[in-house]
């Protein structure tokens, strides 16, 4: 066994440390301070919110929103910052995808953040245009 676990987030501690490292990497990292844990799309049933545990440490977070057609969105993808750059990300999308594999996705969709495009694609995701939104991100998707 490598050590790490990809596991739904269902107890009170994996919810802490959800979104404590979402919310330290992905928002306050940015110099953003709006985030909101328990937003309506962090509560529907078919988006997973995800933790990735190395050595049953918690040290990463992924949703899988499924979609319709096969399609599935990767979503807040966070590695500690400790640990960045390391292997654990790409640890992390190998069990996102093979867990939407398993669950009948063919395509993986995702909103990267600027600096994180060269990381997807490295993994063979490409540029493709799903969904119009106001944020900044680049649209990628993979077929799995």
């Amino acid at each position: 066994m490598d050590g790490y676990e990809l596991c739904l987030v269902e107890n009170a501690d994996d919810w802490a440390a959800y979104h404590r490292i979402r919310r330290t990497i992905l928002f306050e990292a940015r110099g953003r301070f709006d985030y909101i844990p328990d937003g309506p799309e962090e509560l529907k049933a078919e988006n997973l919110s995800l933790l990735l545990k190395y050595r049953e440490q918690p040290i990463g977070t992924v949703r899988l929103d499924q979609k319709p057609n096969g399609k599935a969105i990767v979503r807040l993808v966070a590695i500690v910052s400790h640990l960045q750059k390391q292997g654990h990300g790409t640890a992390l999308m190998q069990r996102v995808e093979k867990l939407a594999a398993s669950l009948g996705f063919n395509q993986l969709l995702v909103h990267a953040a600027l600096d994180a495009v060269g990381f997807y694609q490295k993994l063979g995701y490409s540029r493709f245009d799903f969904e119009k939104r106001d944020i900044q991100s680049v649209q990628l998707h993979k077929l799995i």
